[in-house]
């Protein structure tokens, strides 16, 4: 039995990055946690382990914002190890941070690294929104001078 090599590692865990990135914006947030191992930890906050956390984070995303939509502008994989640019968009149309809905389209951008197993699930997973984007445009912030 031949064994992948790096590149096809690689190649097959940014398929599923973009394959559960797809799930998510379909709202099949079943389809989307298929891609995370049943130990997946989420390492950019203090949760434990299991698919249920990535799960809940990823359907709150869907209560709280109207439309929303990822865009993967760039992913780049090595290995066992996948990184994403992405930009977000979704409508302000229920509270969000104690702002009453606004209807306006509010756009931000996240970067997200995964570390994927050797059957190709994710299995760590670390998020960087640009928050400051977010509470600018809900008005929470000042807009940059």
């Amino acid at each position: 039995m031949s064994h992948p090599t790096g590149q096809q590692t690689a190649a097959r865990n940014k398929d599923n990055y973009l394959k559960a990135k797809a799930a998510f914006n379909d709202r099949d947030i079943d389809r989307c946690v298929s891609y995370y191992a049943p130990d997946h930890r989420i390492r950019s906050r203090e949760v434990g382990p299991g698919r249920e956390h990535i799960r809940q984070f990823l359907a709150s995303l869907h209560d709280s914002w109207a439309e929303l939509r990822i865009v993967v502008e760039q992913a780049v994989a090595e290995d066992d190890w996948v990184m994403g640019r992405c930009t977000t968009t979704a409508i302000h149309a229920r509270p969000v941070m104690g702002v009453p809905p606004t209807n306006r389209l509010i756009q931000a951008t996240f970067w997200d690294l995964h570390r994927f197993n050797d059957g190709g699930q994710i299995v760590e997973t670390w998020n960087l929104m640009d928050s400051l984007a977010i509470l600018q445009q809900l008005g929470l912030m000042p807009p940059p001078r």
